[in-house]
C-alpha cells in the first residue's frame, strides 16, 4: 500500500500543445472502457480548449501510475469570495460529463486527485453537471464524497433515450408517428411543393446556420452556437474524420430551402442529439418532429444501439423513448463557512431551476410569454404593442361577431370596371419569400393564394378554399356545400374587384366570405355587391365563462343554436 501512494503522480498539463503528447492514452483509455459518452472523448476536450475554452481557466490534470497514465481530471476553475469552484470543462457546451479512467483505477485516482484539491485549497466548491446516473464514474464520485462525510446535494432531470435493442423498431416507431400525426404532416407538405431529406456537404452548411439565426431570434435564451468561438468549435467538430466521435447532420429541404435540422454527436454505437432547429413559419408542418423522425429512422438503419435525445421532460421525447435514464448535477462544498453558504446559494439556484425543468406549464409560459415581451421589448413597434395588448385583454374577456355572406352567381352585380388578369396563383417558392407565416398557414391549411400580378413586389392579395370554411377567430371548422368556395385573407378596399375576378375565373360557383363585428364598411360593401347575410356566430368570454351562439338564416325565417 506504502508503495502504491508512492508510485501516484499528479501531472498538470498546461496547454493544448502538451496535451497533444497524451492524445493515445486518453484514447486508449476510453476505448478499452467501451466508452460511448461523446463530451470526454479526446477530440471534444482538445477543440473545445483550442476555442472556447481559451476564455476559461483550465485546470487539467493527469494521474500516473508505475509510470503509466491511468487517468485525467478536466476541470475548469472560478473564483467567487476567495472560493474555488471546480466544475468539469464544457459545462456550458456538453451535454454530459464524467471521469476518463480506467474502471479498476477509478476510485483510487479519484481519491487520490480530490485529496490533493482538498489538501491544497481551504475553501472549495465542487459543481458537477450531467453526470449520467447510469454511468460508474457518477457513483464513484458519490461515493467519494459521501466517504469524506462531504454529503453532495444532488439535482435530477429526466434523459429519454431509444433502445434499439429492446423494442421492435417498426412497431414503435409505427406508434410513435401515429400518435403526431406525422405522415399526414409530411403529406400536406408534400402536397405544396418538393420535400426531400439530405445529409448537407461542408460546403452546405452555411444553412443551418441561418436557421439558427432566424429561429433563436425571439428566445430568451440564446442558441449554443450562432457565431464567435461556438460556431467555430462547432465547425470544427464537423470536420472530424477517423475519430471515435463523429457529427452526423441531417435536413429537411424543401422547395430547394432547408427548414429544419439535426446536429447529433456520434460515439460507438450512441447518438446524442445536440442541436435541432427549424424555420418558425413552418412549425405548423411539424418541421422539428419530421426531421427528427428521420433522424431517427436514420439511426436504425446505421446500426446505432441507442438514440439518446438529451436532457429534459417535453412529452415528444417522453413519448418516444424507450427507457429513461437521469443526468445529476452535483453540489459539494468543504466544510469552510464561507463555502457552505455558496454552496446553499448554488442550491437554492439548482433547485428553482429543476422546479421549472419539470413545470411544463411554466416553461411553455416562459416560451410563450416571457419570450415574447422581451422581443417587444427590444424590437417592438406602436403596432406590435397595440396587438399584444389586445391578445391580453381577450384572455379574460371578449366578444367577438363574425356574418358570413353568399355570393351565388345568379345575384351578383357586374363590375364597374374590367379586371382582366389582375390576379395569378402564387408559387410556394414565391410564398416562402415572403417570410410570412401567415401565408404558409393558408397553404398548410389547403388554400389556393393569389398575388396582385402588376405588383413590383409579390403581394399577396387572397385567398380561396374549395373545402372548408375556417373562421379563425372562433377557431370553427365547416365543410362547404358543393359548388361553393370560400374567400380569405381579402382586402376590403378590393372586394369588388376580387369578387369580379372570382366570377371570372368560377362563373358558376357560390362564394362565401365572412366579415366581423368592427368591418362594417366591408359589410355595407358586400350588401351593395349582392351578397346576402347567410349566417352570424357570435362568441362570448368573461374569465372561464364562454358561449358560442350561431344564428343560420334559411327559407323558414332563421335557425339558431349554441355552440358550447
Amino acid at each position: 500500500m506504502l508503495r502504491k501512494v508512492i508510485d501516484v503522480q499528479l501531472i498538470r498539463i498546461r496547454t493544448d500543445d502538451e496535451l497533444m503528447w497524451y492524445k493515445n492514452m486518453w484514447d486508449d483509455i476510453l476505448a478499452n472502457e467501451g466508452n460511448d459518452n461523446p463530451f470526454i472523448e479526446f477530440v471534444w476536450f482538445y477543440n473545445w480548449w483550442q476555442t472556447m475554452g481559451r476564455r476559461e481557466r483550465v485546470e487539467l490534470y493527469a494521474v500516473e501510475n508505475d509510470g503509466q497514465i491511468i487517468a485525467f481530471f478536466p476541470f475548469t476553475i472560478r473564483l467567487r469570495w476567495g472560493i474555488r469552484i471546480y466544475a468539469f470543462a464544457g459545462e456550458n457546451s456538453a451535454n454530459y460529463s464524467g471521469l476518463v479512467a480506467q474502471t479498476e483505477s477509478m476510485l483510487s485516482a479519484t481519491t487520490f486527485v480530490f485529496d490533493q484539491l482538498i489538501k491544497k485549497h481551504k475553501h472549495l466548491l465542487f459543481s458537477f453537471h450531467g453526470l449520467l446516473e447510469s454511468k460508474v464514474s457518477t457513483k464513484i464520485l458519490e461515493q467519494y464524497f459521501v466517504e469524506r462525510q462531504l454529503p453532495p446535494s444532488i439535482f435530477r432531470v429526466v434523459t429519454p433515450y431509444i433502445d434499439f435493442h429492446d423494442i421492435d423498431f417498426h412497431i414503435h416507431f409505427h406508434q410513435c408517428s401515429k400518435k403526431y400525426d406525422m405522415n399526414y404532416r409530411e403529406r400536406m407538405l408534400r402536397n405544396v411543393g418538393s420535400l426531400i431529406k439530405i445529409t448537407p456537404s461542408q460546403d452546405e452548411l452555411s444553412e443551418m446556420f441561418k436557421i439558427l439565426d432566424r429561429r433563436w431570434t425571439k428566445r430568451l435564451d440564446t442558441s449554443a452556437y450562432r457565431k464567435g468561438k461556438k460556431r467555430d468549435f462547432l465547425e470544427r467538430l464537423m470536420l472530424l474524420k477517423g475519430e471515435s466521435l463523429q457529427v452526423k447532420i441531417d435536413a429537411l429541404v424543401f422547395e430547394n430551402q432547408w427548414i429544419a435540422f439535426t446536429y447529433g454527436v456520434c460515439c460507438r454505437g450512441r447518438y446524442v442529439t445536440y442541436a435541432l432547429a427549424y424555420e418558425p413559419m413552418f412549425q405548423i408542418f411539424g418541421a422539428s418532429r419530421l426531421v427528427n423522425q428521420e433522424n431517427i429512422k436514420r439511426s436504425f438503419s446505421e446500426n446505432y444501439h441507442l438514440f439518446d435525445m438529451g436532457t429534459g421532460y417535453e412529452p415528444y421525447k417522453l413519448d418516444w423513448r424507450s427507457n429513461i435514464d437521469f443526468t445529476r448535477q452535483m453540489l459539494v462544498s468543504s466544510g469552510t463557512k464561507r463555502a457552505k453558504i455558496l454552496a446553499f446559494m448554488y442550491t437554492l439556484k439548482a433547485q428553482l431551476k429543476e422546479y421549472a425543468t419539470k413545470n411544463q406549464r411554466l416553461v411553455k409560459w416562459s416560451r410563450d410569454t416571457l419570450e415574447q415581451l422581451r422581443y417587444l421589448v427590444k424590437y417592438g413597434k406602436v403596432k406590435d404593442w397595440l396587438e399584444y395588448g389586445q391578445l391580453f385583454v381577450e384572455k379574460f374577456i371578449r366578444f367577438k361577431q363574425v356574418n358570413i355572406y353568399e355570393l351565388s352567381p345568379s345575384e351578383s352585380v357586374p363590375p364597374q370596371r374590367p379586371v382582366g388578369n389582375l390576379f395569378e396563383k402564387m408559387s410556394t417558392q414565391e410564398a416562402m419569400q415572403l417570410n410570412q407565416e401567415e401565408i404558409i398557414t393558408l397553404l398548410y391549411k389547403g388554400y389556393t393564394v393569389y398575388k396582385d400580378s402588376f405588383a413590383k413586389t409579390i403581394q399577396p392579395a387572397f385567398a380561396l378554399h374549395t373545402s372548408k370554411l375556417y373562421v379563425d377567430t372562433l377557431q370553427i371548422i365547416e365543410t362547404l356545400p358543393e359548388q361553393t368556395y370560400f374567400l380569405s385573407y381579402d382586402v376590403y378596399k378590393n372586394i369588388d374587384i376580387i369578387t369580379a375576378f372570382f366570377q371570372k375565373i368560377k362563373p358558376t360557383q357560390t362564394l362565401w366570405v365572412t366579415a366581423n363585428f368592427w368591418q362594417w364598411r366591408k359589410r355595407k360593401r358586400l350588401m351593395k355587391l349582392g351578397y346576402k347575410p347567410i349566417s352570424r356566430m357570435k362568441h362570448f368570454k368573461c374569465v372561464r365563462f364562454q358561449r358560442t351562439h350561431v344564428e343560420k338564416n334559411t327559407e323558414s325565417g332563421g335557425d339558431v343554436h349554441s355552440v358550447h
